[in-house]
């Protein structure tokens, strides 16, 4: 997923993402660090973020910065 798809579903879900279309658990970190990345571009406050095993799902609590 790119940078840009997670702000707009971040966006469109009003900051709370579940995320479930994953099929490894490099992906799901892949997922996070996208989130991270965002929040350090002062686009996002990530506020929590929560990786699941089975099925895999991450699972991101966000709010917008003003």
């Amino acid at each position: 997923m790119k940078k840009e798809d997670l702000l707009d579903l971040i966006t469109e879900s009003n900051g709370e993402v579940k995320i479930s279309s994953i099929s490894t658990t490099e992906e799901c970190e892949d997922l996070i660090h996208l989130a991270k990345t965002l929040e350090s571009e002062g686009k996002i406050v990530l506020l929590e973020y929560c990786m699941e095993q089975e099925p895999l799902i991450v699972s991101l609590k966000t709010k917008k910065t003003t």
